[in-house]
């Protein structure tokens, strides 16, 4: 992994290594080309990634929430009537089930690894031909063919972009 895309905690990490995945192997830019990919995609790939993400969604709500209900709880103790033993109680609880739920979120994050994994793997194709072109044979030429892609759609237009003329289909 380049150094340069090394997140800051594990969970940004697990989600990079797939985020990388496409651009690694093929040279196609899945950030800057998600909605284009997905669009493309089988149908039952893009449910798979969306049923993986959610696992992950999911456990980081969990992480959020209880944090946030322990902290009201630990902010209620200064007043008059607070309970203190059950909102201690609560806030140790929920504090204590963060940590779990945060590796519940990276470990979850396999799972829609391999979903993105198969979205670029499986939707390359369909993509290619849903923006009139058509996948070179040769891996290295399907890479510059991608490198194209990224750029074509990143900068405005500029005579360059012709390069792409070479992988259009017939009409």
């Amino acid at each position: 992994m380049d150094p340069a895309q090394i997140a800051p905690t594990r969970l940004g990490n697990a989600i990079r290594r797939f985020e990388e995945y496409g651009q690694n192997r093929y040279c196609l830019d899945t950030q800057l080309l998600s909605n284009e990919l997905s669009g493309a995609a089988p149908d039952k790939i893009c449910r798979q990634v969306d049923l993986a993400r959610t696992s992950v969604d999911f456990f980081v709500a969990l992480l959020a929430g209880h944090l946030a209900v322990a902290v009201v709880a630990l902010a209620t103790l200064p007043a008059a009537s607070a309970d203190v033993p059950p909102l201690l109680t609560t806030a140790g609880v929920l504090i204590a089930l963060v940590p779990l739920w945060y590796r519940a979120a990276v470990a979850a994050t396999d799972e829609w690894a391999a979903a993105v994994r198969a979205l670029v793997n499986a939707g390359r194709k369909p993509l290619a031909e849903s923006l009139g072109l058509v996948l070179p044979k040769e891996l290295a030429e399907e890479r510059r063919m991608w490198t194209l892609v990224s750029r074509f759609s990143r900068i405005p237009f500029h005579e360059r972009a012709s390069a792409l003329d070479r992988y259009r289909a017939a009409p």
